[in-house]
């Protein structure tokens, strides 16, 4: 089934919180709450040209969304899967019920391949069977948002089988609880409307005057090059 416009502009909603919520993150950030492994940084400064503190700052702060974004991209990705699927569900252990050809189908949802190693499988498929106890002609799946099916750790993907439990991968999760081929590809397409919609300043440039704040504290406390001088000065304030 395709998306009603009603589904996809929730959709684009959830994307929306989920941009807003990372950029005043970043907004509220200080320097003495960015944490620095400065032998790290020095160590890869050469390679990845971090050669003025603007350009160490903007490495950190990529550093710093893309960890922070890894459990709300997560919980965005959940909710616009029960928005598609069109059902949550009470159940503990399952985020999605899906009834298909008299079948019911209890879905936990998890955003990428990385988060199904062996105790993670072990305790997901306990407690869709948990779930399956309520209806033993269900069928208990696992849905992974993105990634293929290949880079599923086998040992996971053992657990699961193992213990009665289906897998859904990628393209196919999204198919699968939508009934559209192309489910994936709007769901993207979505997510970039949301990052081009925003109602103020765009999110790019919140984030650029956070970083320019940012680099000229930097600039005051250790010096506005990065010579050894400015390291040595960096070294002594995170250590």
């Amino acid at each position: 089934m395709l998306l009603t416009d009603a589904q996809r502009a929730r959709i684009q909603a959830i994307f929306q919180r989920f941009l807003e919520g990372r950029v005043r993150n970043v907004e509220r950030l200080t320097l003495d709450q960015l944490k620095f492994n400065v032998i790290a940084l020095r160590t890869s400064a050469p390679m990845l040209e971090l050669d003025d503190p603007t350009a160490l700052l903007r490495y950190r702060l990529a550093q710093n969304l893309e960890r922070s974004s890894v459990t709300a991209m997560g919980s965005a990705l959940q909710q616009v899967a029960r928005e598609i699927a069109g059902q949550g569900t009470g159940v503990a252990g399952a985020d999605i019920m899906l009834e298909r050809d008299g079948r019911r189908y209890y879905i936990q949802v998890k955003s990428g391949p990385d988060t199904a190693n062996k105790d993670i499988a072990q305790n997901i498929a306990t407690l869709l069977n948990s779930a399956r106890a309520r209806d033993p002609e269900a069928i208990c799946l696992l849905g992974v948002c993105y990634g293929r099916p290949e880079q599923i750790s086998p040992i996971a993907r053992g657990e699961l089988t193992n213990r009665g439990v289906g897998l859904r991968v990628g393209r196919e999760f999204w198919e699968f609880i939508s009934g559209n081929p192309d489910c994936m590809a709007d769901v993207l397409e979505l997510a970039g409307a949301a990052a081009s919609s925003a109602d103020e300043a765009p999110f790019a440039e919140r984030v650029e005057r956070r970083l320019d704040a940012l680099a000229a504290d930097f600039m005051i406390r250790y010096g506005r090059t990065l010579d050894d001088d400015t390291w040595a000065r960096f070294l002594a304030d995170n250590s």
